[in-house]
């Protein structure tokens, strides 16, 4: 039975990106059925954003919260977070089809290259035989009032020990994170990033609004 309490917490965090960012952009393909999502944590949007991307995929997705914030914030259990102290409540979802969400840094940091990776990306993707994927995300103001979000997503083989696959991770989102950053860079700041799709529309600029208003309405030239 569907629950009210989670779709509306989904609906929330989707309403949240809509209302307080430009827009969401990924650049990548995703897989059919659950995987890993091992992401950089640079942002207070990421999980949001990863909502929104996996579903507008149609991707169910779980998270996994370290304890002491999920004691804080219980009600989020609804759409599937599970705590740090739950490693066999990660598995049961992806099993059920969930996409998990991990950010293998193990901690909020500074916008910059990754920190060292923690193994459990590599062992959920192992353990549930599903694909592993590095996600490079960065949130960015830009030439617009509101920031945007970009997604860059690279699968990463499974193959070999836990450590060679974090290994693998650790370089892989690295580079994807050095490019996305060199292209944030030199990229015309009003214009989105190219070779990235549109997979949510946000909150337009103050000025492309007043743009709109004075191209329809005569009286406000």
């Amino acid at each position: 039975m569907r629950d009210p309490v989670a779709a509306f917490l989904r609906h929330g965090f989707t309403y949240l990106v809509r209302r307080d960012l430009r827009g969401v952009w990924l650049r990548g393909g995703l897989p059919r059925g659950p995987f890993v999502w091992a992401a950089n944590h640079h942002s207070w949007w990421d999980p949001f954003v990863a909502s929104v991307v996996l579903d507008r995929s149609r991707h169910p997705a779980c998270l996994i919260m370290a304890q002491d914030n999920l004691a804080r914030y219980r009600f989020v259990r609804r759409v599937g977070v599970f705590g740090t102290a739950e490693p066999r409540a990660g598995l049961r979802h992806l099993a059920d089809g969930r996409t998990l969400v991990i950010y293998p840094e193990g901690e909020l940091r500074p916008a910059g290259p990754p920190g060292p990776l923690s193994p459990g990306a590599a062992w959920y993707a192992r353990q549930a035989r599903v694909p592993l994927y590095a996600v490079a995300v960065r949130v960015a103001l830009r030439g617009q009032t509101k920031p945007e979000a970009y997604v860059s997503c690279t699968e990463v083989t499974r193959r070999g020990r836990d450590d060679q696959v974090t290994e693998r991770l650790a370089e892989t989102l690295a580079a994807d994170l050095s490019a996305l950053d060199s292209q944030l860079a030199v990229a015309d700041p009003r214009r989105p990033l190219a070779s990235f799709r549109r997979v949510l529309a946000g909150r337009r600029s103050v000025d492309e609004r007043i743009d709109t208003v004075q191209g329809a309405a005569p009286w406000a030239s």
